[in-house]
């Protein structure tokens, strides 16, 4: 969890725990490449800022929840941008891909391609291969299951009672996570264990944990 977004639009989110109010909403990210003219001086130089402005005003009257570089070269500049909803995401597809630009001072047109982004997690081939292949994983240890599912950066609160919003409750994360993908045999939050207490971290405005489930 790297940073907080106002959900603006709950139209795709789904029940993940409903007595703490948890809703799961799908990502809906697309990638950006934009074309840059061949400089014929060293004294020029493509402004980030104003590329992204322009990619911003024609998506308009829609906005991206989050735009940044992700790759710059001397031929191109790539953008990889999160916006509201999987069903926006055709949308902005037509509003950029194979258009074009002008920047100020640069006769060149620039060519503007989109596409949506792939995700990036195993799919079932990838994880069954990562367990089989792994040399220093032994599935009799815990959290070396292929079943282990290790988190970070949850805020506390999400999973805490009233009395202690500061510290996460085992019981209240394994009812949530069980509600949503089955049987959870076993919760380990390091913060919680007095031998290898973690200290939180603040991210934004939630104190973080990390958790491991198996």
């Amino acid at each position: 969890m790297a940073q907080q977004q106002l959900c603006s639009d709950p139209s795709e989110a789904v029940e993940f725990f409903g007595p703490k109010e948890l809703f799961l909403k799908p990502i809906a990210k697309i990638n950006i490449s934009v074309t840059l003219p061949q400089l014929k001086t060293t004294s020029k130089a493509i402004s980030n800022w104003e590329v992204m402005e322009k990619l911003r005003r024609m998506v308009k009257p829609d906005i991206f929840l989050m735009l940044r570089v992700s790759k710059s070269s001397m031929e191109f500049i790539r953008f990889e941008a999160e916006i509201e909803t999987r069903g926006l995401i055709k949308v902005f597809l037509v509003r950029l891909d194979g258009k074009s630009m002008k920047l100020q001072g640069f006769p060149e047109v620039l060519k503007v391609r989109a596409a949506e982004a792939k995700l990036n997690f195993p799919t079932r081939h990838d994880w069954d291969s990562f367990f089989r292949d792994a040399t220093n994983m032994n599935e009799s240890n815990p959290g070396e299951r292929p079943d282990t599912i290790h988190v970070e950066n949850l805020p506390c609160k999400w999973f805490a009672i009233d009395s202690e919003p500061d510290k996460p409750s085992e019981l209240i994360l394994q009812t949530a996570f069980a509600s949503f993908c089955g049987e959870v045999r076993r919760v380990d939050i390091p913060m919680l264990d007095s031998y290898r207490h973690e200290d939180q971290i603040t991210c934004g405005n939630f104190k973080t944990f990390t958790f491991i489930t198996v």
